[in-house]
């Protein structure tokens, strides 16, 4: 009797094992396609630093603090949010002097201060660089543009990597002689737009203003927001 179970459970067992093999697809065609969408970027970071100098690190770092206070003061002023500035660097080094057959010998300190700024109207950027300058700001470091907002933008351009992967899957299905009936599985994703920085190399002489200087022009172009989907193709 347990000899008969068994054999039934067994055919069992094969026959959904042979009906799971037949639901399947056998034939299929695995792709990958990309999307890219250019827009206007709507915000920008920018980077700046302070740099001081002094025979002694507290007397370098109250004057870093002085300036750092003041361009602070300055850009709030002007109607950036205190959230919109941010510390993103801080150092203090000594600084040596080399005499030949010599020990490196300390002659002052340097203290570095590094601030991010968020401009949310791009119009804004070179009046910004200017006003930080105009208080104090002795490095202009780079400028990140990016655009904000954009789910939109961002379907569009998956939009165009899943277009673009059933275009490979046509031509590969054309060459094979064969026709695409379905889909067995797709996915993908769009990336955040943050392209790299824009170097934005800007120095003052330490203690220098920017009177004089001329306005900074700045012109952001475009940024790109890059799609990619993977699909997986039935054929007959």
């Amino acid at each position: 009797m347990l000899i008969a179970l068994l054999s039934v459970l067994c055919l069992l067992f094969l026959g959904t094992g042979f009906a799971s093999a037949e639901t399947e697809p056998s034939n299929v065609i695995t792709v990958s396609g990309n999307g890219v969408i250019s827009v206007a970027p709507n915000v920008a970071d920018v980077n700046f630093g302070v740099i001081t100098e002094a025979n002694d690190a507290g007397t370098a770092q109250a004057k870093n603090s002085e300036i750092v206070n003041k361009v602070i003061a300055s850009l709030k002023n002007s109607g950036i949010p205190a959230n919109n500035i941010n510390t993103a660097g801080y150092y203090l080094n000594p600084k040596y002097v080399y005499d030949e057959g010599k020990a490196p010998k300390v002659s002052g300190y340097e203290v570095r201060n590094e601030i991010t700024v968020t401009v949310r109207d791009i119009t804004m950027i070179g009046k910004v660089i200017d006003l930080a300058v105009k208080s104090g700001i002795n490095q202009v470091q780079n400028i990140r543009f990016y655009a904000e907002g954009s789910t939109e933008q961002k379907a569009k351009a998956l939009t165009l990597a899943i277009q673009d992967a059933r275009a490979k899957a046509d031509v590969i299905a054309a060459a094979l002689g064969k026709k695409i009936v379905g889909i067995k599985s797709a996915s993908g994703n769009w990336y955040d737009n943050t392209p790299q920085p824009i170097i934005f190399e800007k120095r003052l002489a330490l203690g220098a203003g920017a009177d004089g200087a001329m306005s900074t022009p700045i012109n952001p172009g475009l940024v790109e927001i890059r799609a990619s989907a993977e699909i997986v193709y039935i054929v007959n």
